[in-house]
Protein backbone atom coordinates (compact mmCIF):
# COMPACT_ATOMS: atom_id res chain seq x y z
CA UNK A 1 0.00 0.00 0.00
CA UNK A 2 1.46 3.34 -0.97
CA UNK A 3 2.45 5.91 1.81
CA UNK A 4 -0.62 8.92 1.62
CA UNK A 5 1.68 11.47 3.64
CA UNK A 6 4.74 10.73 0.87
CA UNK A 7 2.02 11.13 -1.64
CA UNK A 8 1.45 14.89 -0.64
CA UNK A 9 4.74 15.40 -0.49
CA UNK A 10 5.58 14.82 -3.98
CA UNK A 11 2.52 16.75 -4.81
CA UNK A 12 3.25 19.74 -2.86
CA UNK A 13 6.74 19.65 -4.14
CA UNK A 14 5.58 19.43 -8.21
CA UNK A 15 3.20 22.40 -7.21
CA UNK A 16 5.92 24.34 -5.59
CA UNK A 17 7.84 23.95 -8.66
CA UNK A 18 5.96 25.05 -11.17
CA UNK A 19 4.78 28.45 -9.42
CA UNK A 20 8.39 28.96 -8.27
CA UNK A 21 9.48 28.97 -11.69
CA UNK A 22 7.23 31.32 -13.16
CA UNK A 23 7.68 30.58 -16.90
CA UNK A 24 4.11 28.60 -17.43
CA UNK A 25 2.01 31.87 -15.75
CA UNK A 26 4.59 34.06 -18.46
CA UNK A 27 3.71 31.61 -21.29
CA UNK A 28 0.43 31.91 -20.15
CA UNK A 29 0.42 35.76 -20.07
CA UNK A 30 2.19 36.21 -23.57
CA UNK A 31 -0.14 34.10 -25.27
CA UNK A 32 -3.37 36.14 -23.99
CA UNK A 33 -1.64 39.08 -25.37
CA UNK A 34 -0.66 38.00 -28.30
CA UNK A 35 -4.57 36.90 -28.84
CA UNK A 36 -5.76 40.13 -27.53
CA UNK A 37 -3.49 42.27 -29.58
CA UNK A 38 -4.61 39.79 -33.04
CA UNK A 39 -8.56 40.15 -31.84
CA UNK A 40 -8.34 43.70 -31.75
CA UNK A 41 -6.03 44.29 -35.32
CA UNK A 42 -8.64 41.35 -37.34
CA UNK A 43 -11.28 43.45 -36.33
CA UNK A 44 -10.22 46.04 -38.23
CA UNK A 45 -9.47 43.80 -41.33
CA UNK A 46 -11.65 43.63 -44.80
CA UNK A 47 -11.74 40.16 -46.16
CA UNK A 48 -13.71 39.85 -49.28
CA UNK A 49 -14.88 36.19 -50.17
CA UNK A 50 -16.29 35.56 -53.88
CA UNK A 51 -18.70 32.84 -53.85
CA UNK A 52 -20.37 31.59 -56.95
CA UNK A 53 -24.23 30.42 -56.51
CA UNK A 54 -26.14 28.28 -58.70
CA UNK A 55 -29.89 28.33 -59.59
CA UNK A 56 -31.68 26.82 -61.19
CA UNK A 57 -34.70 29.31 -61.76
CA UNK A 58 -32.07 32.05 -62.28
CA UNK A 59 -32.81 33.72 -66.29
CA UNK A 60 -30.38 32.71 -68.65
CA UNK A 61 -30.33 36.43 -68.96
CA UNK A 62 -28.59 37.07 -65.61
CA UNK A 63 -26.45 34.00 -66.08
CA UNK A 64 -23.40 35.36 -64.19
CA UNK A 65 -24.88 38.91 -62.53
CA UNK A 66 -22.98 39.78 -59.49
CA UNK A 67 -23.72 40.79 -56.36
CA UNK A 68 -22.04 42.65 -53.86
CA UNK A 69 -23.42 41.70 -49.88
CA UNK A 70 -22.95 43.80 -46.59
CA UNK A 71 -24.22 43.36 -43.79
CA UNK A 72 -23.96 44.07 -39.90
CA UNK A 73 -22.47 47.40 -40.24
CA UNK A 74 -22.58 48.42 -36.66
CA UNK A 75 -21.71 51.87 -36.79
CA UNK A 76 -21.09 52.52 -33.01
CA UNK A 77 -17.90 53.25 -30.12
CA UNK A 78 -16.88 49.72 -31.60
CA UNK A 79 -17.18 49.95 -35.30
CA UNK A 80 -16.14 53.29 -36.59
CA UNK A 81 -16.63 55.52 -39.71
CA UNK A 82 -13.13 55.14 -41.20
CA UNK A 83 -14.10 51.18 -41.45
CA UNK A 84 -17.03 51.51 -42.70
CA UNK A 85 -16.31 53.85 -45.26
CA UNK A 86 -12.80 51.10 -46.46
CA UNK A 87 -15.88 48.67 -46.86
CA UNK A 88 -17.66 51.15 -49.08
CA UNK A 89 -14.52 51.81 -51.14
CA UNK A 90 -13.37 48.26 -51.54
CA UNK A 91 -16.97 47.01 -52.19
CA UNK A 92 -17.13 49.53 -55.26
CA UNK A 93 -13.86 48.64 -56.70
CA UNK A 94 -15.80 44.95 -56.91
CA UNK A 95 -18.12 46.92 -59.39
CA UNK A 96 -20.77 44.71 -59.11
CA UNK A 97 -24.47 44.61 -60.66
CA UNK A 98 -26.34 45.00 -57.39
CA UNK A 99 -25.88 46.28 -53.72
CA UNK A 100 -27.46 44.07 -50.91
CA UNK A 101 -27.39 44.69 -47.25
CA UNK A 102 -29.25 42.81 -44.78
CA UNK A 103 -29.35 44.93 -41.92
CA UNK A 104 -27.51 45.83 -38.19
CA UNK A 105 -26.61 49.41 -39.81
CA UNK A 106 -26.38 50.84 -36.17
CA UNK A 107 -25.55 50.11 -32.63
CA UNK A 108 -26.01 51.83 -28.88
CA UNK A 109 -27.36 55.43 -30.21
CA UNK A 110 -29.40 57.78 -32.69
CA UNK A 111 -26.46 59.86 -33.24
CA UNK A 112 -24.19 56.96 -35.66
CA UNK A 113 -27.44 56.96 -37.99
CA UNK A 114 -26.98 59.50 -39.97
CA UNK A 115 -23.41 59.49 -41.45
CA UNK A 116 -23.42 56.00 -41.62
CA UNK A 117 -26.44 56.50 -44.21
CA UNK A 118 -24.02 59.21 -45.93
CA UNK A 119 -21.31 56.91 -46.15
CA UNK A 120 -23.31 53.99 -47.50
CA UNK A 121 -25.05 55.80 -50.08
CA UNK A 122 -21.68 56.17 -51.81
CA UNK A 123 -22.10 52.56 -52.85
CA UNK A 124 -22.37 52.57 -56.76
CA UNK A 125 -23.84 50.08 -59.07
CA UNK A 126 -26.15 50.18 -62.14
CA UNK A 127 -28.97 48.64 -60.46
CA UNK A 128 -29.04 50.08 -56.69
CA UNK A 129 -28.44 48.75 -53.11
CA UNK A 130 -31.81 46.80 -51.53
CA UNK A 131 -31.58 46.71 -47.91
CA UNK A 132 -33.39 45.07 -45.32
CA UNK A 133 -33.69 45.89 -41.70
CA UNK A 134 -31.68 44.28 -38.06
CA UNK A 135 -32.76 43.84 -34.59
CA UNK A 136 -29.77 46.42 -33.68
CA UNK A 137 -31.54 49.03 -36.27
CA UNK A 138 -35.02 48.52 -33.99
CA UNK A 139 -33.03 48.89 -30.97
CA UNK A 140 -32.00 52.11 -32.00
CA UNK A 141 -33.94 53.85 -33.65
CA UNK A 142 -35.53 51.79 -37.46
CA UNK A 143 -37.71 54.70 -38.54
CA UNK A 144 -34.86 57.12 -38.36
CA UNK A 145 -32.71 54.33 -40.14
CA UNK A 146 -34.58 53.69 -42.66
CA UNK A 147 -35.90 57.55 -43.80
CA UNK A 148 -32.37 58.41 -44.08
CA UNK A 149 -31.06 55.28 -45.79
CA UNK A 150 -33.80 55.97 -48.34
CA UNK A 151 -32.49 59.38 -48.41
CA UNK A 152 -29.49 58.12 -49.86
CA UNK A 153 -31.29 56.37 -52.24
CA UNK A 154 -31.30 53.05 -50.52
CA UNK A 155 -34.25 50.81 -51.20
CA UNK A 156 -34.87 49.46 -47.90
CA UNK A 157 -37.56 46.85 -48.59
CA UNK A 158 -40.04 46.16 -45.37
CA UNK A 159 -42.11 42.84 -45.73
CA UNK A 160 -42.06 43.91 -49.27
CA UNK A 161 -41.05 42.82 -52.86
CA UNK A 162 -41.13 43.81 -56.14
CA UNK A 163 -40.85 41.96 -59.58
CA UNK A 164 -36.57 43.24 -60.51
CA UNK A 165 -35.72 43.75 -64.18
CA UNK A 166 -32.14 44.17 -65.72
CA UNK A 167 -30.95 42.83 -69.33
CA UNK A 168 -34.58 41.91 -70.73
CA UNK A 169 -35.08 39.02 -67.86
CA UNK A 170 -36.63 39.42 -63.80
CA UNK A 171 -36.72 37.93 -60.94
CA UNK A 172 -38.78 38.57 -57.39
CA UNK A 173 -36.26 40.56 -55.11
CA UNK A 174 -38.04 40.89 -51.70
CA UNK A 175 -37.01 41.82 -47.78
CA UNK A 176 -38.43 41.18 -44.63
CA UNK A 177 -38.63 42.97 -41.05
CA UNK A 178 -36.19 41.24 -38.69
CA UNK A 179 -37.01 38.51 -36.63
CA UNK A 180 -35.95 39.16 -33.48
CA UNK A 181 -38.42 41.86 -32.80
CA UNK A 182 -41.58 40.08 -34.35
CA UNK A 183 -41.67 41.59 -37.36
CA UNK A 184 -41.38 39.72 -39.99
CA UNK A 185 -44.07 38.69 -42.90
CA UNK A 186 -42.65 37.04 -45.27
CA UNK A 187 -46.16 36.40 -47.01
CA UNK A 188 -46.64 40.31 -47.17
CA UNK A 189 -42.72 40.02 -49.07
CA UNK A 190 -43.52 37.76 -51.78
CA UNK A 191 -47.01 38.72 -52.54
CA UNK A 192 -47.33 39.35 -55.81
CA UNK A 193 -45.26 37.02 -57.03
CA UNK A 194 -45.48 34.02 -59.50
CA UNK A 195 -45.24 31.02 -58.20
CA UNK A 196 -42.63 29.59 -60.99
CA UNK A 197 -40.32 32.39 -61.61
CA UNK A 198 -37.00 32.77 -59.29
CA UNK A 199 -36.72 34.30 -55.22
CA UNK A 200 -34.25 36.10 -53.50
CA UNK A 201 -35.25 37.12 -49.81
CA UNK A 202 -33.50 39.73 -47.71
CA UNK A 203 -33.51 38.50 -44.24
CA UNK A 204 -31.25 39.80 -41.42
CA UNK A 205 -31.88 36.46 -39.15
CA UNK A 206 -31.13 33.32 -40.80
CA UNK A 207 -33.46 31.76 -38.32
CA UNK A 208 -36.54 32.21 -40.81
CA UNK A 209 -34.94 29.91 -43.35
CA UNK A 210 -37.38 27.01 -42.95
CA UNK A 211 -39.65 29.59 -43.45
CA UNK A 212 -38.17 30.95 -46.55
CA UNK A 213 -38.18 27.19 -47.95
CA UNK A 214 -41.30 26.26 -47.27
CA UNK A 215 -42.96 29.33 -49.39
CA UNK A 216 -40.71 28.40 -52.74
CA UNK A 217 -37.39 31.23 -52.09
CA UNK A 218 -34.41 30.19 -54.16
CA UNK A 219 -31.80 32.23 -52.28
CA UNK A 220 -31.86 33.83 -48.99
CA UNK A 221 -29.33 36.20 -47.92
CA UNK A 222 -28.74 36.65 -44.25
CA UNK A 223 -26.26 38.12 -41.59
CA UNK A 224 -26.88 38.63 -37.64
CA UNK A 225 -24.28 35.74 -37.09
CA UNK A 226 -20.93 37.68 -37.21
CA UNK A 227 -19.76 34.35 -37.75
CA UNK A 228 -19.46 34.24 -34.22
CA UNK A 229 -17.16 36.88 -34.09
CA UNK A 230 -14.63 34.82 -31.92
CA UNK A 231 -13.44 31.09 -32.51
CA UNK A 232 -10.56 29.61 -31.33
CA UNK A 233 -9.83 25.89 -32.95
CA UNK A 234 -11.76 24.08 -30.99
CA UNK A 235 -14.80 25.63 -32.53
CA UNK A 236 -16.67 25.61 -29.08
CA UNK A 237 -15.78 28.92 -27.65
CA UNK A 238 -17.58 32.39 -29.28
CA UNK A 239 -18.68 35.62 -28.00
CA UNK A 240 -22.15 35.15 -29.93
CA UNK A 241 -24.20 32.18 -28.94
CA UNK A 242 -23.34 28.78 -30.45
CA UNK A 243 -25.22 28.49 -33.71
CA UNK A 244 -26.30 25.62 -36.22
CA UNK A 245 -25.56 28.24 -39.33
CA UNK A 246 -22.83 30.54 -38.40
CA UNK A 247 -21.83 31.67 -42.13
CA UNK A 248 -21.34 30.74 -45.53
CA UNK A 249 -23.53 28.34 -47.89
CA UNK A 250 -26.13 26.24 -46.63
CA UNK A 251 -28.96 24.44 -48.39
CA UNK A 252 -32.29 23.16 -47.05
CA UNK A 253 -34.65 21.71 -49.38
CA UNK A 254 -34.17 23.63 -52.66
CA UNK A 255 -33.74 26.89 -50.96
CA UNK A 256 -29.80 28.20 -50.78
CA UNK A 257 -29.17 30.71 -47.79
CA UNK A 258 -25.62 32.48 -47.75
CA UNK A 259 -24.93 33.88 -44.17
CA UNK A 260 -22.35 36.53 -44.65
CA UNK A 261 -19.85 37.32 -41.27
CA UNK A 262 -20.87 41.11 -41.58
CA UNK A 263 -18.42 43.76 -41.21
CA UNK A 264 -18.42 45.41 -37.79
CA UNK A 265 -18.56 43.66 -34.24
CA UNK A 266 -20.77 43.78 -31.13
CA UNK A 267 -20.75 42.78 -27.67
CA UNK A 268 -16.74 43.61 -27.96
CA UNK A 269 -14.59 45.22 -30.06
CA UNK A 270 -12.90 42.31 -31.23
CA UNK A 271 -12.74 39.28 -33.64
CA UNK A 272 -10.88 36.31 -33.90
CA UNK A 273 -10.10 33.37 -36.42
CA UNK A 274 -13.75 35.56 -37.87
CA UNK A 275 -12.68 38.48 -40.07
CA UNK A 276 -14.94 40.93 -41.16
CA UNK A 277 -16.39 40.02 -44.65
CA UNK A 278 -17.64 41.81 -47.93
CA UNK A 279 -19.55 38.54 -49.80
CA UNK A 280 -19.55 39.15 -53.49
CA UNK A 281 -21.61 36.66 -54.83
CA UNK A 282 -22.18 35.63 -58.49
CA UNK A 283 -25.64 34.02 -59.35
CA UNK A 284 -24.78 30.78 -62.47
CA UNK A 285 -27.74 28.80 -63.64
Amino acid sequence: MKNTGTQRTRLSEKLSSVVGSNTPLRDLASNFSQVARSALAEANTLTVEKISIRLKRLPKKLDGFRLVHLSDIHHSPFTDIQHISRAVEIANQLKPDMFILTGDYVSHETKYISLMAQVLGKLESEFGSYACLGNHDHWTDAGLVTDLMRGENIKVLINEGFRFTAHGASFWLAGVDDYMVGQTDLRSALRGSFPDEMKILLAHNPKILNRAARAGVDLMLSGHTHGGQIKFRDDEKRILLRRKLKNGLHRRNETQIYITRGIGTVVLPVRYGCPPEISLIELTQ
